[in-house]
């Protein structure tokens, strides 16, 4: 699942803007695999690669970045609490 947010960030910025509906998918999909990582106790093993994706996605349009940012933030406060 963060493989395809990662694939959908990269292209993007590879290619230029899509529509509501691929970020829309994007920004479920993202949520759904934070909350099996979870789930699973596998938070701390993807933090990067989550945080990444966040980092990657700052200059698509469609609020899909903040959105990112916001999930990301839910799920690893501890982490955002460490770089201040």
């Amino acid at each position: 699942m963060l493989f395809y947010v990662e694939t959908g960030v990269k292209f993007t910025n590879e290619f230029g803007d899509i529509d509501e509906g691929f970020y829309l998918s994007m920004q479920t999909t993202y949520v759904t695999a934070l909350k099996l990582m979870r789930k699973e106790n596998l938070l701390n093993d993807f933090a990067y690669r989550a945080g990444k994706v966040v980092s990657d996605s700052s200059n698509i349009g469609w609020g899909f970045h903040d959105y990112l940012f916001d999930a990301y933030s839910d799920f690893y406060a501890d982490y955002l609490d460490d770089t201040d």
